[in-house]
């Protein structure tokens, strides 16, 4: 998500030019007057004899606050400089991001294909689905399998207030890694810090973001097939077989949902286990199939998963955050039931 401000700015204009080959006469120079410090770049070009003029205010990281406070410096030039439109570059703009832009009537562009522009006679819209190479490794990214559980414990304590130290036992990592995931979260604008305490900076960017990280993660999973009347029959099968066999659970997705979202209708069943060979296979007649399947049995990416499954009506379910974040992967069948969700969630921020 990152990659240096002077790389960053040396392509800007390389890649307009690109996007928009129907313009020619480029000119694009650093906005360095006093007055024209709310924008980074001043950029115009031609076409049939007319001019266009950008303002571009360039960002290291496509981070919400960062898109945020670009769009809105940027507002703020337009008003004393209505001729230019202005444009937010970040090297990878997320959904997040470009609602932020959306609601701010700013243009954006990364170098991941993803542009909008709206100015006078042009309108030009892509979707990207590439990354920018110079990217933060996953090891070192704020949401990575370890790092994001430091995410999930301030989602789901919004109004909690932290020291590094509570982080830690919370989390069970280690103060060196809580330390440096700190830093990279209120360089962010997700996390706040003051007098040694963190806080919840804005919880709208942060699940967001998470949501985002979670709905790309590639699952390790098996499909299976096991004769039930019901899907709710079928789950009270499956957690009677994986209790027996002393495998820990979660249920997810609209499963999951239905233990919290009572009118959710479902066809498959979906959970969590430690391990895919630790599924009790046989005792439950289980079928593994590609096609046909009524249960799909996914392998915990992170212990944290399991920890937080909470009971309901004897049954184990993931907690709001995981079913918020799976039922995103196929909003068409679980976007009703991840509003509800959400709805709980933010129960506690009032």
């Amino acid at each position: 998500m990152y990659i240096p401000e002077k790389r960053l700015i040396e392509k800007v204009g390389d890649e307009m030019k690109k996007r928009l080959p129907f313009l020619t006469g480029w000119k694009i120079g650093r906005a360095d007057k006093p007055n024209d410090r709310l924008a980074g770049l001043l950029v115009s070009a031609r076409s049939g004899g007319k001019t266009y003029r950008f303002c571009v205010e360039v960002k290291t990281a496509g981070y919400p606050q960062y898109v945020r406070d670009a769009a809105a410096g940027l507002k703020k030039y337009v008003a004393a400089n209505p001729q230019y439109y202005p444009v937010v570059v970040v090297p990878f703009i997320s959904a997040n991001g470009k609602k932020i832009c959306d609601e701010h009537h700013v243009g954006y562009m990364d170098f991941g294909g993803n542009m909008k522009i709206a100015h006078g006679s042009i309108f030009v819209s892509t979707e990207g689905k590439d990354r920018p190479k110079e990217e933060v490794p996953a090891s070192r990214s704020i949401f990575s399998l370890k790092s994001a559980r430091i995410t999930r414990l301030f989602l789901s304590h919004p109004r909690s207030v932290w020291t590094q130290k509570d982080l830690a036992g919370k989390t069970m990592l280690s103060k060196g890694m809580v330390s440096r995931v700190v830093k990279r979260m209120v360089a962010a604008g997700y996390a706040m810090e003051k007098d040694g305490k963190l806080s919840l900076a804005n919880f709208d960017d942060l699940l967001s973001a998470w949501t985002e990280s979670e709905v790309r993660r590639r699952e390790n999973k098996r499909n299976y097939y096991v004769w039930a009347q019901n899907p709710a029959k079928l789950m009270k099968a499956v957690a009677a077989g994986l209790s027996a066999a002393k495998v820990e659970y979660a249920f997810t997705q609209e499963a999951g949902a239905l233990l919290v979202a009572p009118f959710a209708t479902f066809d498959i069943v979906s959970l969590y286990i430690k391990s895919l060979d630790k599924f009790p296979e046989k005792p439950l007649s289980a079928s593994r199939v590609d096609k046909g399947f009524n249960l799909t049995v996914i392998e915990a990416p992170d212990d944290y998963i399991l920890i937080n499954a909470r009971d309901k009506g004897g049954l184990k379910v993931a907690d709001d955050l995981q079913l918020y974040a799976d039922l995103m992967k196929n909003p068409l069948r679980g976007e009703k039931q991840a509003g509800h969700i959400l709805a709980l969630m933010k129960k506690t921020l009032r």
